[in-house]
């Protein structure tokens, strides 16, 4: 932006610079190209709006997922059953003596 410097008297080209607290950004100063003077000109960044509180209302609550929270759905899978037999090369049922994949399942299972 070009403007006219108070300290070099010039109409010369001002750049921005944050300036930060921590590592909050609070505003920015300009600095004139020619001599390197900072401008008092500070400006604040707006406040950012939650769209999602401006849709469902401020009272909206979170729902928290947990991708890990799995129990229930992989309980009788190979890999948690007693016949599971893990070879450096495949993985085996005992019972049935046949290969499997950990994520496969039978009528026949039982806890580990």
């Amino acid at each position: 932006m070009l403007k006219f410097c108070d300290h070099c008297q010039q109409e010369t080209l001002f750049i921005p610079e944050a300036v930060y607290e921590g590592v909050k950004k609070v505003g920015e100063n300009l600095k004139c190209s020619g001599c390197g003077h900072l401008s008092a000109h500070k400006t604040a960044p707006a406040a950012k709006v939650d769209p999602l509180a401006a849709l469902f209302g401020e009272d909206a609550e979170v729902e928290k997922v947990s991708l890990f929270d799995v129990d229930a759905e992989t309980a009788c899978l190979c890999r948690k059953c007693a016949h599971y037999v893990i070879h450096p090369f495949t993985q085996r049922c005992g019972l049935h003596d046949r290969e499997v994949s950990a994520t496969d399942s039978c009528d026949q299972w039982q806890k580990a």
